[in-house]
């Protein structure tokens, strides 16, 4: 294995072990659990093999729901964006720009911004979407969609400035 396949491999086994063991037991304001995996599908390379980033995010949900007993919500969003990256990548960065290699690797600041906001708010919209599965909840799933994406979000870039892009 090379060293990129092994440093994938590492930080999407820690982004799992974090989220389940951390973040799913935080609690802010009593029910906002900030979701730090998705980090792992933020930052997977654009160039990559595009059918194994569609299981390798079916394998993060189903290893989150496996370990958190959540039944399906985190693999039906996490194989849902996997899926829909490209078309979210395409209305980010422009379909005649050319495309960076990865997420890190890209110095336009808005178009990074309107990627992450897209990406972060559909997992979160389709998760407690799933969640919920009510018309009933249609203002909690709002307020739930609305309030973790703004905590994640805030994660994310957190941990995505202190970490380099690797060349």
């Amino acid at each position: 294995m090379n060293s990129i396949t092994l440093k994938t491999f590492a930080s999407f086994v820690i982004l799992v072990l974090f989220q389940v063991f951390i973040f799913n037991q935080m609690n802010l304001f009593g029910y906002i659990n900030p979701m730090l995996y998705v980090l792992f599908l933020v930052n997977y390379r654009f160039d990559r093999n595009q059918t194994l980033f569609i299981f390798i995010g079916f394998l993060l949900g189903f290893f989150i729901d496996l370990m958190s007993q959540t039944g399906g919500a985190h693999t039906i969003a996490s194989l849902s964006v996997s899926f829909l990256r490209p078309i979210i990548i395409r209305n980010a960065f422009g379909i005649t720009a050319e495309l960076p290699k990865s997420f890190q690797s890209d110095p336009r600041i808005i178009n990074k911004a309107v990627f992450l906001l897209f990406f972060i708010l559909l997992h979160h919209l389709i998760y407690f979407v799933v969640v919920y599965f009510s018309w009933d909840a249609f203002s909690l799933i709002l307020k739930s969609t609305s309030l973790t994406a703004f905590f994640s979000l805030l994660l994310v870039v957190i941990i995505s400035s202190l970490f380099k892009p690797t060349k």
